[in-house]
């Protein structure tokens, strides 16, 4: 009976395994093997297609600027909050996890009225020129605020649980005593303290900005989903190639996120526990140490020995 239970706890890793891999696995026989023999001139559209090349571009550019704004604005704010303000932490957390209660065609659609209202402002106006910057089609930075908005439920609870399990405050005192300002610290000791959170946070921003459709596709801006999408009407066998090939990526990136994560953070842990178990093997010999030292008579120095005289006969 424990080894039915026992086995009985990994039907639902296989039922998951199999409800993700099966259809990856139908999608590469498909691309590869059109007519029931192997071939790879479905993704022979990667070479001959210019416009793939134009949204891979653009879309590893806004993944670059979506990565530089998550962290050099969410790094600070949460160590502010953990330094000066710990009880604005709830506060932040709540607006932080507000994306995951929005859906994302709803958070576009907002994204739109707000351009609009820019756009009818007139065009000398100073929102309508924000609104045609923000919208440029090389790089449309209202897709990266869009998209650091996205990140900011799992990024936040990453970089929030590395700094609670680091000496945040003794580290920055103690900077602060060498002469060091706080943006030096943050960028020369703090980040390297959480290099696993901000790992996550930089692969998992790249794996959204490749993988998110519905926004740009209804800001009217060609990354690679949209670019698929639009290739689907014309070359589906094509488009399910690339598909394949980027939904791969994603979830490359996603296990080299976790695994850097878990590593960054049993390294933190051992780096945190072998002083503590090096003073306790201090404290452990000391008073052995004396113990074993002979007896001190007086006249003798402190740590002499002594040696016991014969028995006058």
């Amino acid at each position: 009976m424990a080894a039915v239970i026992r086995h009985s706890r990994w039907l639902p890793i296989v039922a998951v395994a199999v409800y993700v891999a099966v259809p990856v696995l139908c999608s590469i026989y498909y691309a590869t093997f059109p007519g029931g023999s192997f071939s790879l001139s479905a993704y022979s559209v990667i070479a001959d297609d210019a416009s793939l090349a134009s949204a891979a571009s653009r879309t590893l550019l806004i993944a670059v600027f979506t990565i530089v704004v998550l962290v050099m604005t969410l790094v600070p704010a949460v160590v502010a909050i953990h330094l000066w303000a710990p009880r604005l932490r709830p506060v932040l957390e709540i607006l932080c996890t507000l994306p995951l209660v929005v859906p994302p065609i709803a958070l576009a659609a907002g994204v739109v009225a707000l351009l609009r209202w820019g756009a009818q402002q007139g065009r000398d106006s100073a929102a309508a020129q924000i609104s045609q910057f923000v919208q440029h089609p090389d790089l449309p930075l209202i897709l990266v605020g869009t998209y650091v908005v996205l990140c900011l439920p799992f990024t936040f609870r990453s970089i929030d649980a590395g700094l609670r399990v680091i000496p945040l405050k003794a580290m920055v005192e103690g900077s602060a005593s060498l002469g060091a300002g706080i943006w030096g610290t943050v960028w020369r000791v703090v980040l390297p303290n959480i290099r696993g959170p901000v790992l996550f946070a930089i692969f998992f921003a790249t794996a959204v900005c490749l993988g998110e459709f519905a926004i740009a596709a209804t800001l009217n801006r060609e990354t690679i989903p949209v670019w698929l999408f639009t290739v689907s009407n014309t070359d589906f066998r094509a488009s399910i190639a690339i598909a394949v090939l980027l939904n791969l990526t994603t979830w490359v990136l996603l296990l080299v996120a976790t695994l850097s994560a878990g590593r960054f953070s049993a390294l933190g842990r051992a780096k945190r526990t072998a002083p503590e178990l090096a003073s306790d093997d201090d404290a452990a010999a000391g008073p052995s140490a004396g113990a074993t030292a002979g007896p001190v008579t007086a006249g003798t120095p402190a740590g002499a020995t002594t040696t016991p005289q014969k028995e006058l006969r």
